[in-house]
């Protein structure tokens, strides 16, 4: 009985030997955010479908951040959400097709520090895409339906994404992306509410694309993008690289989040230490 212990032992102390290899891939998956090159091409793309558009109608960020930032805008540019009808788009990137045949989404994403601060760029497999999509919506529409973008631009974007390099997300957000893909021309409109105000600020807000008065989309792409409104906004009076209010106000939103978390860390702490160093008197 004693020897059967003994072997029992021996083979615990043999697993405790082995776990600093396990323990070590685990952390290393565990960090695996901080080191891969998400901006890394799936392949070479040999054809570029269009820009599709996403409305994930779960997201928190959409629905508490982007959303309401973005209202106002909309408003002034005739766009109104009902209360029946499909959400705005939210979020926009590139529907290409590499060459051995495969569907991919190049997007700009935040969704680690990798991406805040390194690469935002994610070569994302089209049913990964649609996967966060969460009763939401996502729509491709041909780059041409675009204003000042023939076949000739499109060409010229093919060639920009293989050879593509990363930027965070931090100094360029979705839309941004898209147009610098494009030569950096002007594919979403300036904020209505600056342009009211006579201030020169771009919005880079997915729900308003400039698309061309003559181009006509299929009936479902027509009413998820209320493509009819869209027709009617003016041509953009701002450059590629004005400043970006919707860009400015996340980064304001994030600050302001970050200090009040601080500022509610060091509430809480200074409570704690006044309570070791003041005890409660006698019952």
């Amino acid at each position: 009985m004693r020897s059967v212990k003994s072997d029992r032992e021996c083979s615990q102390f043999d697993q405790e030997l082995a776990a600093p290899d396990s323990l070590r891939t685990k952390a290393r998956d565990a960090v695996s955010w901080a080191r891969p090159d998400p901006s890394r091409p799936a392949g070479r793309v040999v054809e570029l479908r269009g820009i599709i558009f996403q409305s994930d109608s779960h997201s928190f960020i959409g629905a508490w951040l982007i959303r309401p930032v973005q209202m106002f805008d909309r408003r002034l540019a005739g766009l109104r959400q009902s209360a029946f009808g499909p959400s705005f788009a939210m979020h926009v990137g590139l529907h290409v097709v590499i060459a051995d045949g495969k569907e991919f989404v190049v997007e700009q994403l935040l969704e680690t520090p990798w991406n805040a601060f390194v690469s935002g760029v994610a070569w994302t497999p089209l049913e990964v895409f649609r996967k966060r999509i969460r009763g939401g919506w996502d729509v491709t529409v041909p780059a041409t339906a675009f204003r000042k973008i023939d076949d000739r631009v499109v060409k010229e974007a093919i060639e920009f994404l293989n050879r593509l390099r990363a930027r965070p997300y931090c100094s360029e957000d979705c839309p941004t992306f898209v147009e610098r893909a494009f030569g950096r021309r002007r594919m979403f409109a300036d904020s209505p509410t600056a342009r009211w105000l006579g201030l020169g600020v771009r919005m880079g807000d997915p729900a308003l694309p400039l698309l061309r008065l003559e181009c006509r989309l299929d009936r479902r792409t027509e009413r998820l993008l209320r493509a009819s409104l869209l027709r009617t906004l003016p041509d953009p009076i701002t450059s590629w690289n004005s400043p970006n209010a919707r860009f400015l106000l996340h980064r304001m939103l994030f600050l302001g989040g970050f200090l009040l978390s601080g500022m509610l860390f060091g509430f809480l702490r200074t409570k704690s230490t006044s309570r070791r160093l003041c005890p409660a008197g006698p019952q």
